[in-house]
């Protein structure tokens, strides 16, 4: 990776946090099936449309002191902290990926895991109708990018990935389903793309990486509720591995002497 302007960071922190006022919508209205554009978005309690004023990622909610300027009822926090989240994965990305046009997917695969992430922890379920159109675009972005930047075989690589840890997820959802959704090993499907483009092997890390992460959750979340066995959530655990790994993606590559495409670098 060069030095990425800083021009470009800030901008993409800036439209990261719009962005997560929009991945608030999809974590509200996808699991509904709702539309994502109609109506506006409104307060969660009195229903009242929500004016452009008082629609400012963070900012907003913060100037308003977290109470709708109708009713003046407590509007989550968990909304600017989607924002935020947001902002910080985009920079992440942007820091990581941010001189070459794969910044693009890559804003795209956080996003996607945020939401994900969120509707996991909420409902206990990760939607088809997030992971596969996702899943579907990115497919042509890395082919369109590896195509641009002179490396249109790198498609290949990260179908690998994708298959690989779909495969790692697979085989003991099958062996022990109580213990993982099918939603997860679909998921894997998306996840293991990206880190395949990067370099296949990145598979493996992000297993053991979200293995380490959901036990210590799970250990933690256990004894948290008097040692009461009870519903766990998976989804996070495995978009945070992946999140980590692919950041932490150089480091973990140069450590093994093993070669990634310069642009991806």
């Amino acid at each position: 990776m060069g030095d990425v302007p800083i021009e470009v960071v800030v901008f993409l922190g800036i439209l990261g946090l719009a962005v997560g006022s929009f991945v608030n919508v999809v974590i509200v209205r996808v699991p509904s099936e709702e539309s994502l554009l109609h109506p506006p978005s409104k307060c969660p309690l009195c229903e009242t449309p929500i004016k452009p004023r008082d629609n400012i990622p963070v900012l907003s909610w913060l100037l308003l002191r977290g109470k709708c300027r109708a009713c003046g009822e407590p509007i989550p926090a968990g909304y600017p902290l989607v924002e935020a989240a947001n902002c910080v994965l985009w920079v992440a990305a942007a820091l990581r990926f941010g001189d070459s046009w794969a910044v693009i997917p890559f804003l795209l695969l956080f996003s996607t895991l945020l939401a994900q992430s969120v509707i996991d922890l909420e409902l206990y379920r990760l939607l088809d109708r997030i992971t596969f159109p996702v899943l579907g675009v990115s497919v042509v972005l890395i082919a369109v990018i590896g195509a641009i930047e002179g490396e249109p075989s790198r498609i290949t690589m990260a179908l690998l990935g994708a298959v690989g840890y779909f495969l790692f997820l697979f085989i003991p959802a099958m062996v022990y389903p109580k213990g993982m959704g099918l939603g997860d090993v679909k998921l894997a499907l998306l996840m293991g793309l990206f880190l395949g483009w990067v370099h296949p092997v990145l598979c493996l890390y992000a297993v053991i990486v979200a293995s380490v992460l959901g036990l210590v959750a799970g250990v933690i979340l256990y004894f948290a509720r008097g040692r009461k066995s009870s519903q766990f959530p998976f989804g996070p655990w495995l978009a945070l591995g992946c999140v980590v790994v692919l950041l932490a993606s150089n480091t973990i590559l140069d450590f093994y002497g093993l070669p990634t495409a310069p642009f991806l670098a």
